[in-house]
C-alpha cells in the first residue's frame, strides 16, 4: 500500500483510517498473554534447579578466587627489587616450556 501524505483528498485518508481500525480491532478480539503474567507465576518442582556435588565444590571455589586480589603485590615487589639490583635471571627454558604448555 502506497501513503501519499501530500495528497489533498479524503478519500485517501478515510481508506488508510479505515484499514488501521480493521487491524486494531482483530488485534483487540485475540487477547495475548503478557510477559508480565509469565514471570508472576510460582515456580514448580520441576522449575526448581538442583546443583551436582561438582556444581556446588565450583560454586565455592569461585567464590575464595573472588576474594583473592588479582595480582600478587608482594611477588611484584620481590621482581621490581631484583630488577632494579640487577639480580634478576629470566629462564629462558622455564618460559619456553610455560609457551609450549599452552598450545597444547
Amino acid at each position: 500500500m502506497v501513503i501519499d501524505f501530500n495528497a489533498s483528498n479524503s478519500a485517501n485518508r478515510s481508506a488508510q483510517t479505515g484499514a488501521t481500525t480493521g487491524k486494531r480491532d482483530a488485534a483487540a478480539e485475540s487477547p495475548r498473554p503478557t510477559a508480565k503474567s509469565a514471570t508472576q507465576e510460582t515456580p514448580t518442582a520441576e522449575a526448581q534447579v538442583k546443583l551436582s556435588p561438582q556444581a556446588q565444590q565450583l560454586q565455592a571455589v569461585e567464590e575464595r578466587l573472588r576474594d583473592l586480589p588479582v595480582v600478587d603485590s608482594e611477588r611484584v615487589a620481590q621482581i621490581r627489587q631484583a630488577i632494579s639490583e640487577g639480580n634478576y635471571q629470566v629462564d629462558s627454558g622455564r618460559i619456553a616450556d610455560k609457551l609450549l604448555a599452552l598450545e597444547k
